[in-house]
């Protein structure tokens, strides 16, 4: 493991530190105490929010927007496989062809819908009027990373480069919008649960858990 490699562990250990201590400063204002009849299950609320709420046709933005949904979809994928490479990368493992093949695929998918999302929030004067810096800055750091993860599954000589933004992302990570990472999971959880117990959550009680 080489310097760059340890500067990379950091990196993920500073991630995961700051990230805990997120977590756990939400934990820490508490959990509003209901007083009304629950009306439905939360347990079926929280199953609903993370699989059939997070379909197209239970989302009216979504529907309207479907292409952005895809890049969305691929970008995010395209990162969490470029996170998944860098321990293949620091202890020099052999990927199969097929999943060679695979990773290649998703990180250049990642790198087309992060860029495809970059330009239409430039382009689009709604969505340039409501960005801010941070909205830029995740963008870029996302993309390029897939970006070098996909160079590296070609060259090895893109390890340096890509090790280095990986540093720079993981480290940027808690402190910008990245950090949505984490708090997706949490504030999903939150919302499937309140629902759940409202009994909206499933609509209609179409899903079962």
């Amino acid at each position: 493991m080489t310097t760059l490699h340890l500067g990379v562990l950091l990196a993920i250990a500073w991630a995961v530190l700051t990230m805990t201590f997120l977590h756990l400063k939400a934990k820490s204002y508490g959990i509003r105490k209901l007083y009304s009849k629950p009306a439905g299950d939360p347990a079926k609320g929280v199953v609903y929010a993370f699989t059939l709420g997070m379909a197209p046709w239970a989302k009216e933005s979504v529907m309207m927007n479907l292409p952005s949904y895809g890049a969305g979809l691929a970008f995010h994928a395209g990162v969490l496989t470029a996170l998944g490479l860098l321990p293949v990368a620091a202890f020099r493992l052999e990927l199969p062809s097929f999943v060679l093949f695979s990773v290649r695929l998703f990180t250049l998918a990642g790198v087309v819908g992060g860029f495809v999302l970059l330009m239409k929030r430039l382009v689009n004067p709604q969505l340039r009027g409501l960005s801010c810096p941070d909205d830029f800055v995740s963008n870029i750091l996302g993309s390029t990373f897939a970006l070098l993860a996909f160079a590296w599954t070609l060259s090895p000589v893109a390890e340096v480069p890509w090790m280095a933004e990986a540093m720079l992302l993981l480290i940027y990570a808690p402190l910008g919008k990245i950090r949505h990472c984490l708090f997706f999971f949490t504030t999903r959880y939150h919302l499937g649960a309140f629902f759940g117990r409202r009994g909206t959550f499933p609509p209609g009680g179409r899903f079962h858990a």
